[in-house]
């Protein structure tokens, strides 16, 4: 049976598009570009030395992929709602016309446009079967696909005269001022600032992953910078738009979907993974309705959709430009979907995993500081890298964990990082270890700030400004002997939480009053104002005496303990 030959769109299956039922609706063609990229891009080159994509890789922030895989098809593509205008289009592509347009001379020329960008060895064969077909018709398309996706570039779709969706153009280039995008991007979350080149340096790297991540990507070569930056470019001028990418190194289409004409695009990342044996036994019912595309490998069709975050400088945790928001597994002959499965995101095997790398057991890999790929964890020092990528992957997952589970989690690091049995091996990778010691006690320190966060948020607790104060004065003295010795930008993150706590106008007045008002309860929020102004302050001059002794080389800085009066 031929992969997805049951599926059903406005009416259609896809043989039914292929024998020339036209597309006009935008959401239409979105799917069955969906069905078709998958069926070319990820199923047809599918075998049993397939290289499978890792679950985790599909997870926010995204890693830089080592291996190109250049016998895998790939392929960019930009689909707009309307026809074209070839001169006023703000990039480059060959176009190619319809037969309706210039009659048997069309289909030559379009051909022309086309063969020179094929491998030699693709030539023959292109041009005996298309020779008297009009490529622009979507229901050559798939056929199209054994070829289009050994282009170099992109292939363009938009509306004909009549309103009918067709391809109109191949051998794209998408415009991307990297330069402009990146530095405008960085002056308007604050953190370039003009004539500033050390903080530029410092900054530079937060900024392009960030941007780069709000389009589904991780900082990458050409084909997937150009994507981000064209959607970019077209969510800006309220275009809408469709533009996907499968590349040789992620083998993941990632879709870009600007048809509803928001701020940013919807982002949605499909591939092939197999599935851990222990949630296939829990789950027998994708083995039982043939979800599996291989059923032997576990193999299943993934997708996942994602939505962006806004910048927030007073985040505990500043990088989240991405949330995973739903988890699909494709059905490979009917379309179906299962959503039951929470795969990326599941606590248990999530510490089971953490669990696997501290016993030397994992089997994954992962990027360390995007220059070398760990698969293994053998070694004390794979261990240690492993761990040091890991954490930082997983920064913001573990920050926002439940107490009971990060306290899991945190045990589990702690039996391996601490155990006296690993000093001699330690030893010899002192910096290693310290830098992994470091990473866990930063996290640790971002999780404790959590509660003051979730009061400092509008949307947090459904409780009054008074409340609220109330319970970041409460958080401010369980924690007073520990934050001085926060790292300076987590205790920085604190005061400012606490300030945007006392922006309530009503507090700010009362904040100017000499003395204790009459009432009884503005009274009490007259004292808890005042005794939380001065805690702070207490706080802020022990940070900075801590932060000074360490600046000066002090190991483990210490308060002196206060007189007792």
């Amino acid at each position: 049976m031929e992969y997805f030959s049951e599926v059903q769109l406005g009416g259609y299956t896809l043989a039914a598009f292929r024998q020339g039922a036209a597309i006009r609706d935008r959401y239409v063609l979105k799917d069955f570009l969906e069905y078709v990229h998958i069926q070319q891009g990820l199923l047809a080159p599918y075998d049993s030395s397939y290289p499978l994509v890792e679950p985790r890789e599909l997870l926010p922030s995204f890693e830089k992929n080592f291996a190109e895989y250049h016998h895998l098809p790939s392929f960019s593509l930009a689909a707009f709602n309307r026809p074209l205008s070839y001169q006023e289009e703000i990039f480059q592509f060959d176009l190619l016309h319809t037969q309706e347009e210039g009659g048997k001379k069309a289909l030559r020329e379009n051909l022309d446009r086309i063969i020179p960008h094929l491998d030699r060895d693709l030539r023959p064969g292109f041009k005996q079967r298309f020779a008297a077909k009009d490529l622009t018709e979507l229901a050559h398309y798939q056929e199209l696909g054994e070829f289009l996706f050994h282009m170099d570039r992109a292939q363009v779709i938009a509306k004909d005269h009549r309103g009918d969706f067709r391809l109109l153009g191949v051998y794209a280039s998408f415009p991307s001022d990297l330069d402009t995008e990146l530095k405008t991007f960085g002056r308007s979350l604050g953190k370039f600032k003009r004539l500033d080149s050390p903080t530029y340096e410092r900054e530079r790297y937060f900024v392009y992953q960030f941007l780069m991540e709000l389009y589904g990507f991780p900082i990458a070569a050409e084909r997937r910078t150009s994507a981000a930056l064209f959607a970019r470019k077209l969510s800006r001028l309220k275009e809408q738009y469709l533009v996907k990418v499968l590349g040789q190194s992620d083998r993941t289409i990632t879709s870009l979907s600007g048809f509803d004409q928001k701020k940013y695009p919807l982002v949605e990342k499909t591939a092939l993974i197999s599935l851990p044996k222990a949630l296939a036994e829990a789950l027998p019912h994708l083995w039982d309705q043939g979800f599996y595309a291989d059923p032997e490998r576990r193999v299943a069709i993934l997708k996942v959709t994602y939505q962006q975050h806004k910048y927030n400088r007073f985040n505990v945790l500043e990088d989240r430009a991405l949330a995973v928001v739903k988890q699909e597994i494709i059905h490979p002959y009917h379309g179906g979907r299962d959503t039951s499965l929470n795969i990326l995101k599941d606590t248990k095997r999530f510490l089971k995993e953490l669990t696997d790398i501290v016993r030397g057991e994992h089997g994954g890999t992962i990027s360390y500081r995007r220059a070398e790929l760990l698969a293994s964890t053998k070694t004390h020092e794979e261990r240690l890298k492993f761990l040091s990528a890991w954490l930082t992957k997983n920064q913001r997952r573990l920050g926002t964990y439940s107490q009971e589970s990060f306290e899991a989690a945190k045990k589990m690091l702690n039996t391996y990082l601490l155990n006296r049995e690993h000093r001699e091996v330690f030893a010899k990778h002192a910096e290693l270890h310290r830098e992994v010691v470091q990473q866990l006690a930063y996290v640790f320190q971002a999780h404790q700030l959590q509660p003051l966060e979730k009061l400092s948020q509008k949307d947090g607790p459904p409780i009054g400004p008074t409340r609220r104060l109330e319970g970041a004065l409460a958080f401010l003295e369980s924690k007073k002997d520990e934050l001085p010795y926060f790292y300076p930008d987590l205790f920085d993150k604190c005061v400012n939480l606490w300030d945007q706590i006392l922006a309530y106008p009503y507090f700010k007045e009362m904040l100017t009053w000499p003395e204790a008002p009459a009432t009884p309860f503005r009274r009490r929020v007259w004292e808890m104002l005042v005794q939380g102004q001065n805690l702070m302050k207490e706080l802020m001059e022990q940070h900075l005496q801590v932060h000074t002794e360490a600046q000066r080389g002090t190991p483990f800085p210490v308060l002196a303990p206060k007189k007792q009066p």
